[in-house]
């Protein structure tokens, strides 16, 4: 099993849930506490039943997608995440499929078993190879969308953060490479990207923890009116980009 981001899988799920429990998630959730992404992933998914994420890591987006009736897939490469995200799951009282495995060997699921495949966090710490790959088998078990969320490369705000972490040693992430554009690992196995933005641009400036960034932090805050929301962010300077492919359809990309 690769080793994601030189992170064991125990170091990754620890990272993950540090400080946390599942009963503090399903509370949040429940409060209507989540990062704006999520609303991206319920309005992608409105025409979905059965939905699978791929490293869904604590469980926090697809108990949010269950809340919202659909039928929950988790997939991961680690066992205490998946425990985690079972105890998520039965705090809440969602019912959800649980799966330990590698996302970087073929998946265990027959062709077209869900009608959205999605993946939000991951792709940065995986080879161009291994993401072809991984696109390719989410195309076979896909019927209808496969979003892919990954960090923006041309978000200032984070690249200086994770920048300036990594030299104080401060970084806790691993290795993590972001993208400008996820485009052509889509076209590389036949699928057609009908939408791409970023989004979270006030999410990216909570990386600018060095001295003097919580100032700067509150000034673009103020002078730009950021919120947190999941309309795509202005410049492309959002944390998150977001790809889309529909499967069998073509459209625009949006910038």
């Amino acid at each position: 099993m690769v080793e994601i981001g030189y992170l064991t899988a125990e170091e990754w799920a620890a990272e993950l849930v540090r400080g946390v429990t599942p009963e503090a998630i399903a509370g949040q959730l429940q409060a209507g506490e989540y990062l704006p992404w999520v609303d991206t992933l319920v309005q992608f998914t409105e025409n979905s039943d059965e939905v699978l994420e791929l490293g869904s890591g604590a469980g926090q987006n697809a108990a949010l997608l269950a809340l919202h009736q659909r039928n929950m897939t988790l997939l991961d490469w680690s066992q205490e995440n998946v425990d985690f995200s079972q105890r998520l799951f039965a705090t809440m009282g969602l019912p959800g499929r649980f799966v330990r495995h590698d996302m970087t060997r073929p998946l265990p699921f027959g062709d077209g078993s869900f009608d959205t495949v999605f993946s939000c966090g991951v792709f940065e710490y995986f080879s161009d190879e291994e993401i072809t790959n991984i696109l390719r088998e989410a195309a076979r078990i896909a019927r209808k969308r496969i979003i892919i969320m990954a960090p923006n490369a041309r978000s200032l705000a984070y690249r200086l953060g994770k920048w300036s972490m990594e030299r104080r040693g401060q970084w806790r992430w691993g290795r993590e490479r972001p993208y400008a554009t996820l485009k052509p690992y889509f076209r590389a196995v036949g699928l057609t990207v009908i939408a791409e933005f970023s989004l979270g641009t006030k999410h990216a400036l909570s990386f600018l923890t060095m001295r003097g960034g919580r100032r700067v932090k509150d000034m673009l805050i103020r002078l730009l009116r950021l919120r947190d929301h999941s309309r795509p962010a202005r410049l492309g300077q959002g944390y998150l980009l977001v790809t889309v492919a529909d499967r069998g359809r073509k459209g625009a990309v949006h910038a």
